[in-house]
């Protein structure tokens, strides 16, 4: 096992593409640097990985692979043989110019890929890697749009949208735009998740034009978990001003759901006013539920002045005591035992 592996690094170490490979290791690479299209080097690649670069969006964190936990313990590089459990950017992951995707090929086809910053290792376990290294833009995006509307499990496709939301042309995003509009397909959940998730400024922009292009409905609901994963200010005010007056009340419930896990300060007084002022007994439903999200036991605390209170609509007293029995606080529960055993 060691001479093979020695072997392999000469091969790799030989290569006048090794530096442009990132921190691939084990691996036997073949340079076809004249290639600018993916496309036409998938024949070549027959039963390899074929792996080339993008440029990166503006502020992308480099993703690699973890063990485990995503808390800097355990980080441990990519490899091309086994998944992992953690697998993607994280806020102190160093920042990237370029992203390499590495596809693997077979039956003419992409069977799978991984996303990786040029400072990640990746183990390529002896297999045999084709390098084109950066290739056009519009190759780039035409392979990874194809990838993630032909193939749409974890593998391939998953990966696919992923990359695609980390390429710097502000085509990436305009492409994404038209998956999210497909709404039969979990590329059109991936695409509005990356749109938040990744696209910033821009992101946001498609977001707000999402909800007024798509109709009512589960995929237009999971605007609402993207612009909560949005970093822009606009953001956060566009989920307040859906969760008041959407017309949709599904939409503006679930919009008052992750407007408590992300920005429970300013949730908190908002959800009080619900109560007080909403008719729609599925919007109060989902407002009670959304208070008992809240950080720090203030969930808690709201429920049981809520319980308590005999001005308070039954229904809304009803569920408040609900969700206060479902409390893992000895003392909320002990608390909704004293109230209950009046």
């Amino acid at each position: 096992m060691k001479t093979t592996w020695l072997a392999l690094m000469m091969v790799v170490l030989s290569s006048q593409s090794w530096a442009q490979v990132g921190e691939l290791y084990n691996a036997e690479v073949t340079a076809n640097t004249s290639v600018s299209n993916p496309a036409e080097a998938i024949d070549a690649a027959q039963g390899q990985w074929l792996a080339f670069s993008i440029p990166a969006l503006e502020g992308t964190r480099s993703p690699c692979c973890w063990k485990g936990k995503w808390n800097g313990v355990g980080e441990s590089g990519c490899s091309l043989e086994s998944k992992h459990q953690s697998y993607g950017t994280r806020s102190g992951s160093p920042l990237a110019e370029t992203v390499i995707v590495f596809s693997r090929i077979g039956d003419s086809k992409v069977q799978d890929i991984r996303v990786v910053g040029e400072s990640c290792p990746v183990d390529a376990n002896g297999q045999r890697v084709t390098w084109i290294g950066s290739i056009s833009n519009a190759a780039g995006l035409d392979w990874l749009e194809q990838v993630a509307r032909s193939d749409r499990n974890e593998n391939a496709g998953g990966s696919a949208l992923f990359a695609l939301a980390l390429h710097r042309s502000p085509e990436a995003g305009q492409r994404l735009h038209s998956l999210a509009k497909e709404t039969d397909g979990d590329a059109s959940e991936q695409a509005i998740f990356w749109l938040g998730e990744a696209r910033g400024e821009e992101g946001f922009k498609i977001l707000k034009q999402l909800l007024a292009e798509l109709p009512r409905g589960e995929r237009r609901r999971e605007i609402n978990f993207a612009l909560s994963q949005n970093a822009t200010p606009e953001a956060a005010e566009l989920l307040f001003e859906t969760s008041k007056s959407d017309q949709d009340p599904e939409q503006r419930g679930e919009a008052m759901f992750w407007l408590a896990q992300e920005y429970p300060r300013r949730a908190q007084d908002w959800l009080l006013q619900v109560i007080e002022s909403e008719q729609d007994e599925d919007v109060l439903e989902q407002a009670v539920f959304a208070i008992s999200q809240l950080p720090d036991d203030s969930g808690d605390e709201l429920l049981l002045e809520l319980a308590q209170n005999g001005q308070t609509p039954r229904a809304v007293r009803r569920q408040a005591i609900f969700w206060l029995a479902q409390s893992d606080n000895d003392s909320s529960v002990a608390a909704l035992t004293e109230l209950l055993t009046r």
